[in-house]
């Protein structure tokens, strides 16, 4: 998959816990699946991932602090400006300046409610400045980017870390603070005849259930920064309301279809190592050929497209976008073969849905798919 953008290097940072080990459903999704890193790589960026408590070879802070306490973004003070702000002009050097101070940066002029303390009055250094320590270095080691992802117990920490950064000349394109919203479970209520959202229920309990597979695909089908429903009654199902499945078995139908048409003597078709097929005659671009059925034509047009996607997908940290588009696909694949008897043209196009399904699967959301 080729890619116009300009390839970067980017440091991922993922909350890392064993799968036994995740406290609540806030973690799942920004801990079991390398997705966001995988679609970073489709767009051949060179990608690094780091743990949310890697903290080797990290720059010495008091050489970092002291490198930053000229800059005009860090002030010594008793009081924060805000706090200031309702006191004579000269309260630092008249009734405060017998009073210890501390270290602030000037977050507030970057979205933050206030400034944040870096260094209290006793010495002591705050999270906040380890951490802009740590992610200044990883900038200074010839990375482009940094994008963290994190559950919502750090909701109100991302603008504080986000708004730092800036004060060190950092943008919001480069320094990305992703706070994930957790899943919700639901389940079809027999008695009731209705679906009904359950209460969290241990990760290995979730998986056990429904699936790796549909626990990162059902995940990742909606926005990082939106709430995930999960309905556990489908979820991972072999069943026609099952996005992950209608998928699949649209790939599965692809391999049908091929083995049917060499059977007939269409096509000959070859089988390589890496989940590859070929056909022979060997086909032409897809946009070489006319496609004079509505349903078809759309479904080229889609398949074009996934690269657009993917970057897309890419630059906003959004997976869902390769879900909805996969969908997508699969619901025009379905529509245009369901009566299908296959032309050599339409053996391409067969071709070329499934291995482009075969590829966003495997090596995006790490789903296996059926042969």
């Amino acid at each position: 998959m080729k890619s116009s953008q300009k390839s970067a290097k980017i440091c991922l940072s993922i909350p890392e816990y064993p799968l036994d080990a995740i406290p609540s459903s806030a973690y799942i999704r920004c801990s079991v699946t390398t997705t966001v890193k995988n679609i970073l790589e489709k767009c051949h960026n060179w990608v690094s991932t780091e743990s949310a408590n890697n903290q080797e070879n990290l720059l010495n802070i008091k050489v970092f602090f002291n490198s930053i306490q000229t800059s005009q973004q860090v002030y010594k003070a008793s009081l924060s400006r805000q706090l200031a702000a309702d006191l004579p002009p000269d309260v630092e050097e008249t009734s405060l300046k017998d009073e210890p101070k501390d270290w602030f940066i000037k977050t507030a002029d970057f979205g933050d409610d206030c400034d944040r303390v870096l260094q209290h009055r006793d010495g002591e250094f705050t999270q906040l400045l380890e951490d802009i320590t740590r992610y200044h270095q990883i900038f200074q080691q010839g990375y482009d980017k940094i994008i963290l992802i994190r559950p919502t117990t750090y909701t109100g920490y991302d603008i504080q870390l986000s708004a730092a950064m800036q004060c060190l000349g950092y943008t919001k394109e480069q320094f990305q603070f992703i706070i994930v919203q957790p899943i919700k479970l639901y389940a079809f209520h027999k008695p009731s005849q209705k679906i009904h959202p359950l209460p969290d229920i241990p990760t290995d309990e979730l998986i056990k259930s429904i699936g790796m597979d549909a626990l990162g695909w059902h995940s990742f089908s909606v926005a990082l920064t939106g709430v995930a429903p999960i309905n556990i009654s489908t979820a991972g199902q072999n069943i026609a309301s099952d996005s992950l499945y209608r998928v699949k078995s649209a790939y599965y139908r692809c391999c049908q279809l091929l083995q049917k048409s060499a059977e007939e003597g269409v096509i000959k078709l070859e089988k390589t190592q890496g989940g590859e097929w070929k056909i022979t005659p060997a086909p032409m671009k897809l946009t070489d050929y006319r496609w004079d059925n509505y349903q078809a034509a759309n479904l080229v047009r889609q398949l074009q497209a996934i690269p657009t996607i993917v970057q897309q997908s890419a630059k906003e940290i959004a997976p869902h976008l390769v879900i909805h588009h996969l969908e997508l696909i699969s619901d025009l694949f379905h529509k245009w073969s369901e009566s299908l008897t296959p032309t050599l043209s339409d053996c391409v196009l067969l071709l070329t849905t499934r291995q482009r399904i075969f590829v966003l699967l495997e090596t995006v959301f790490e789903i296996s798919v059926p042969e």
